[in-house]
């Protein structure tokens, strides 16, 4: 073999070592079941939320034909800035079910909003930051659950929507704002949701349609999971932590010289 093929063949070598590596770090899940990076509220992750919520995706139940719905994140709920790239959530332990479902018609925005944890305007457009963004691009979206995990919950989180264009979110820059827009009804199962003040979650939501201006907010909020790729510095420190597994790859180029 010529020195071109080795190092071609080492090269492979340390590309899948890696990401074997990442499986092992959870940066990777083949599995459903997804242990997100951060859950909002930080107190619900092991924990299930108390209640229970059908909004905004399992509304066709409820006589709702399309609904415009908003949710608060506390920026102290997160531990830094990143880029979002999954949002996930979990059925509620006691009024959940497995299911699969392609709802029709929905559109996911993010952006950072001045609007403080029980604090949203019944004014949509007044909760909406200046960076707002499409991140889910409007079309259908298909959710599932198997419903796994302990019989009284909390429940795995397995209910995943991976973004099309994932969001850089720096919590200093204020709260995060989910902004969902249900155009075509659909039915899930009800999600695992927390209802008490302060908890870091709020929600403004329309009775009506997905064109409705205002809505009614109230202090409960879907118990949510986000796969967050940490800042680049951040990303430094995991790698000087992977030191061995860095001066493994070294000792692969290492060998090819021999």
């Amino acid at each position: 073999m010529n020195n071109k093929m080795k190092s071609t063949t080492c090269g492979f070598r340390r590309l899948f070592t890696l990401l074997g590596a990442l499986l092992l770090l959870g940066a990777i899940n083949p599995a459903h079941a997804i242990v997100p990076t951060v859950v909002v509220p930080n107190s619900a992750r092991t924990t299930e939320g108390g209640t229970n919520n059908s909004y905004p995706f399992n509304i066709t139940p409820f006589g709702l034909p399309s609904q415009r719905y908003q949710q608060v994140y506390a920026a102290s709920q997160f531990g830094g800035g990143g880029l979002i790239t999954q949002i996930i959530f979990r059925p509620d332990a006691f009024a959940g079910n497995a299911f699969t479902s392609t709802l029709p018609d929905i559109q996911i925005d993010l952006s950072n909003t001045s609007a403080a944890d029980d604090g949203l305007s019944t004014t949509f457009a007044n909760n909406v930051g200046s960076n707002d963004t499409v991140v889910f691009a409007r079309g259908p979206l298909m959710l599932s659950s198997a419903f796994t995990g302990p019989p009284n919950g909390p429940k795995d989180f397995d209910i995943v929507i991976t973004l099309t264009t994932p969001f850089f979110y720096n919590p200093a820059m204020g709260n995060l704002l989910l902004d969902v827009r249900n155009f075509g009804g659909g039915s899930t199962c009800s999600f695992d949701a927390v209802f008490t003040p302060a908890d870091g979650v709020s929600r403004v939501f329309s009775t009506t349609n997905v064109n409705a201006t205002t809505g009614n907010t109230d202090t409960l909020g879907l118990v949510t999971g986000f796969n967050i790729v940490p800042e680049p510095g951040t990303v430094a420190l995991l790698l000087v932590g992977g030191g061995t597994l860095l001066a493994w790859f070294g000792g692969c180029r290492r060998r090819q010289r021999h």
